[in-house]
């Protein structure tokens, strides 16, 4: 049972963690792209 505990645990903080570096991995491309394009929305 603990060990289902600690997998489910390690599984939600990998996904977390995937979660928020693709946020910001995002936001770079977008900052980046938004600069290239430059003030046409």
């Amino acid at each position: 049972m603990d060990v289902l505990y600690i997998g489910g645990l390690a599984v939600i903080a990998a996904l977390t963690y995937a979660l928020i570096a693709g946020c910001g991995k995002l936001m770079q491309y977008r900052r980046a792209d938004r600069g290239a394009t430059g003030a046409r929305s």
